[in-house]
């Protein structure tokens, strides 16, 4: 047996620390979530005596080692999906809160989260709540984050807390991979054809050009038209990639600005074929983090100032507003979703009867399921119905150049006579 000082956090957050007889620190540990303490740090007395670093994370901290680790500086969604999953496996496991952020910063792959987490933990060692650590980064921790942490805090369930937030982070990546799939081979497919076009533009048809120069002959109008664009694309080079170089700046700083990223939601919203793909995308983030939220026990008013604040969307944020602000009035939260337009007829009704039994947060994690599979159908669909799309009108191009260039040919082979 052996003696250990101990620090731990009751329901309320205030610090308790003692002394305790146990075989090693597990049973510490075990032993006081048993009580409902949530331990942030176990040391052997003798290594508390005499300043040693511990396995329970109360020294003076090594800073992590980044060598071998392939190391970025933003904050990716895969960063927050490992680290949420970590923390919960690790807290779950008994591990003490200081130990465990002191594993995680060691094994993260971005330097900003990494620098955060020390900070945290560094904030934890001396007196702080995790609640209260994180808040100091807001850049890097959501209020999604704050509330679930003060929650599992103050229940003792931080371990469970953890996992939901995970849940809910690989949620939004899986949401934010369809999307990029839906975007990347639209894209890939018009680059393609640009390309293509380039090649035809730039080498093929000035060689035809020049021979059909030479052969004194009246042009038919398709072909003159596509010497036409041929040469004035290869005259203006400069100007044309200029152009496009420029207007692509200048867009992406518009979109920087607070009008320029309302008209952007707005467009995605509205935007052919790729419109209900958005819509739907808004409707699942809003019911997950709701669901979240809820399940975690975070009062509705609350869960919905959250989800206005980061909602990716500003026009679904201006929405989430506008129920907020009805539910304060003592609406029910079905008819001000409703009234916003911003939502399906489906989505209000299963909301309204989550309200009716008393489910709202089981409710609201069925809708999600429902339009995060209806993303999945609305891309295996638009990937097969794109691709037949994009060879028709590829083909179509290739085919106005090709009798462009094929009928002067079949002029001349048929005697016709010239100018």
């Amino acid at each position: 047996m052996a003696y250990f000082n101990y620090s731990a956090r009751d329901q309320r957050g205030t610090v308790q620390t003692g002394e305790l007889e146990a075989l090693d620190e597990e049973e510490v540990v075990s032993r006081l979530q048993h009580r409902g303490l949530l331990v942030t740090s176990v040391v052997p007395k003798e290594q508390r005596a005499s300043g040693g670093q511990t396995s329970g994370g109360g020294g003076g901290g090594m800073r992590p080692r980044t060598k071998g680790r392939k190391m970025h500086n933003s904050i990716k969604m895969d960063d927050q999906v490992m680290l949420c999953q970590q923390m919960a496996t690790l807290v779950g496991a008994g591990v003490p809160l200081l130990r465990s952020l002191e594993v995680v910063s060691g094994q993260v792959e971005s330097r900003k989260l990494m620098k955060a987490l020390e900070e945290v933990r560094k904030d934890v060692q001396g007196g702080s709540t995790f609640r209260t650590a994180l808040s100091k980064h807001p850049q890097v921790f959501s209020q999604l984050w704050l509330n679930l942490v003060e929650t599992g805090e103050a229940s003792g369930h931080l371990a469970e807390s953890l996992t939901q937030l995970s849940r809910h982070f690989e949620s939004a990546q899986h949401l934010q991979s369809e999307a990029q799939t839906a975007m990347t081979y639209p894209a890939f497919l018009i680059g393609m054809a640009i390309l293509v076009m380039a090649l035809f533009v730039y080498w093929l048809i000035p060689k035809f050009a020049t021979m059909f120069a030479s052969m004194d002959m009246e042009l038919p109008m398709i072909t003159r038209i596509v010497m036409g664009v041929s040469d004035f694309c290869r005259k203006y080079v400069i100007l044309i990639v200029g152009g496009i170089v420029g207007g692509v700046i200048m867009l992406r700083k518009y979109l920087q600005t607070d009008p320029g990223m309302w008209m952007r939601d707005l467009i995605m919203l509205r935007v052919p074929m790729f419109g209900s793909l958005f819509t739907y995308i808004q409707i699942a983030e809003f019911s997950r983090g709701l669901a979240t939220l809820l399940e975690s026990g975070v009062p509705l008013l609350s869960s919905l100032q959250i989800l206005e604040n980061s909602a990716t969307n500003k026009h679904y944020g201006k929405a989430v507003g506008q129920i907020k602000e009805r539910v304060k009035e003592g609406k029910s939260m079905a008819e001000p979703m409703d009234q916003t337009g911003m939502f399906p007829a489906i989505a209000v009704q299963m909301i309204a009867i989550g309200e009716e039994v008393g489910e709202l947060s089981a409710m609201t994690g069925r809708v999600a399921k429902y339009y995060e599979e209806r993303v999945e159908i609305f891309i295996s669909r638009m990937t097969r119905l794109f691709e037949p799309i994009a060879i028709v009108v590829m083909g179509g191009l290739v085919l106005i150049i090709v009798l462009s260039i094929f009928m002067p040919i079949f002029k001349l082979a048929t005697g016709t006579p010239g100018k």
